[in-house]
């Protein structure tokens, strides 16, 4: 198996959010679980029936573990560590323009 690291792809951050999707699925499932078990809403009901119930467990299942993941690689990345900048150097590339403003006399019609 060759090594990864030696093209320089690092797969560091992929796992990082994939597991963070899966910590967030997997709580969105026991969620819906948790839905259908109390019957909140009649959800429990609703999946009791043979025709349509397969069906909607599935779709909010799909909608769960989209929701729910985004939010939990959302929120792990907003958590990330940051490094810390020095207050003299804070903003100071974002803040110089990239155009210098060229100021031009203004005609006028006063009399």
């Amino acid at each position: 198996m060759k090594d990864m690291r030696r093209k320089g792809i690092d797969w560091r951050l992929t796992r990082f959010l994939l597991a963070h999707l899966a910590l967030g699925a997997v709580s969105g499932w026991i969620f819906v679980g948790a839905l259908f078990y109390f019957n909140v809403g009649g959800l429990g009901d609703l999946i009791a029936d043979p025709v349509s119930g397969p069906l909607a467990a599935i779709m909010l299942l799909i909608v769960v573990t989209i929701t729910w993941g985004s939010a939990a690689m959302g929120t792990a990345v907003f958590l990330l560590p940051r490094e810390e900048r020095d207050d003299n150097d804070r903003g100071r590339r974002m803040m110089t323009p990239a155009l210098t403003p060229v100021y031009a006399k203004a005609k006028t019609n006063r009399r």
